[in-house]
């Protein structure tokens, strides 16, 4: 007997969007914000004009796509759920199907038939597999996003895993920092454990990215309307759940929080969302990697098998990280007007990849860029 055929669906009501997930038949693979909550909390706070395209088997759920839809400029543009927040993505799936080129072009299809506005999907910052899936987008035309994710493999103890990253002189900066913070009062890890703690860790986040952000000349894209509250939401919400995919952590010195990270979780996996520091007399003692290096060593003794930094490379990621993992974009032209801006998206993609790319370069624009903010 000839197996059913792939469905595709195109779903606006938030209730009915979580059923989806909760009707996948078996285990499923998602990025972070290819999930349920985040896309009912992102729907309900920042952008109402949210859907999900679904790939469906007998009415239960293959593939599921949440999508945003925005304006920009004259043209409307889907993109994952998140926008800018939307990192290592994953389009939540069966991983015992195979989904077919055929059966995501249907889907499009789909998408523009129930939405003739959209001009183009954009799909950034996507993983190319996930648990050892494969993502089935990167059978459509791809390209390489200028960012990579840097990641750790936890494979043994805490101690394994620094030997491999030039363990003498990160624990002697260790006992160094902690003596530090025993001299200012002494310091915790805290996880937010109710909504009073997530908020008061935002909220201290929110300030001193939006410091950092406006003296690097980097537009802050926790500003527009309802972000904050959505991140509000997200983790105030899995203080709750017994086995949180989004979790905040901080470090506290002398009553005081001085570093915070977010951090989700995905099969196996952990990924650092976010990592906020204050600028204050202890700035000096990197509160950000301290933070980091407790959180790795409370995961070696976790059921995780990977430890990973998200999108952007930075030297203290590379400090630790021995894995490397490219990122994809997909551009899915649904009118002229998309066709012709993705052309656009694909030439400035390539532009961004080679400056990145080159160490003098992408260090003289960023001080130019800070430079041109503060005159501003």
């Amino acid at each position: 007997m000839a197996p059913s055929r792939l469905v595709p669906r195109i779903v606006v009501d938030a209730s009915e969007a979580t059923t989806l997930w909760n009707a996948f038949a078996g285990e499923f693979l998602a990025g972070a914000a290819q999930t349920a909550h985040w896309f009912a909390c992102w729907k309900s706070s920042a952008n109402s004009d949210c859907l999900v395209a679904a790939l469906l088997m007998d009415g239960a759920p293959v593939l599921l796509l949440p999508l945003e839809v925005e304006r920009r400029g004259s043209l409307r543009v889907a993109c994952y759920v998140g926008g800018p927040h939307a990192n290592c993505n994953f389009p939540a799936l069966l991983p015992t199907l195979a989904i077919a080129q055929d059966d995501l072009n249907a889907l499009f299809q789909a998408l523009h038939r129930a939405r003739p506005d959209i001009d183009i999907v954009t799909l950034s910052r996507q993983l190319p597999e996930l648990a050892g899936i494969t993502n089935p987008l990167m059978q459509l035309q791809h390209r390489t996003n200028p960012n990579v994710s840097l990641a750790i493999q936890l494979d043994g103890s805490f101690e394994t895993v620094l030997n491999r990253h030039n363990s003498k002189r990160k624990m002697k900066k260790h006992r160094h920092v902690v003596r530090r913070y025993d001299d200012a009062g002494g310091f915790k890890i805290v996880t937010a454990a109710s909504a009073a703690e997530s908020r008061n860790m935002l909220d201290d986040y929110f300030a001193w990215k939006s410091d950092r952000l406006a003296r690097a000349g980097i537009t802050n894209t926790y500003e527009p309307k309802g972000v904050k509250e959505f991140f509000h939401r997200l983790f105030a919400d899995e203080t709750n759940a017994a086995s949180p995919r989004f979790q905040l952590r901080a470090l506290e010195v002398k009553g005081k929080y001085r570093a915070v990270l977010g951090k989700s979780h995905a099969k196996g996996m952990t990924f650092i969302d976010f990592v906020g520091i204050a600028d204050d007399e202890l700035v000096s003692t990197s509160p950000g990697e301290f933070l980091f290096y407790k959180d790795i060593e409370e995961s070696c003794g976790s059921d995780l098998a990977i430890y990973s930094f998200g999108i952007g490379d930075e030297p203290y990621k590379r400090s630790w990280s021995e894995i490397e993992t490219p990122t994809y974009d997909n551009d899915i032209s649904l009118t002229a007007k998309g066709r012709l801006f993705s052309l656009y998206l694909g030439a400035r993609g390539s532009v961004v990849r080679r400056i990145k790319q080159n160490e003098k370069v992408w260090a003289m624009v960023k001080t130019a860029r800070a430079k041109l903010r503060g005159q501003s």
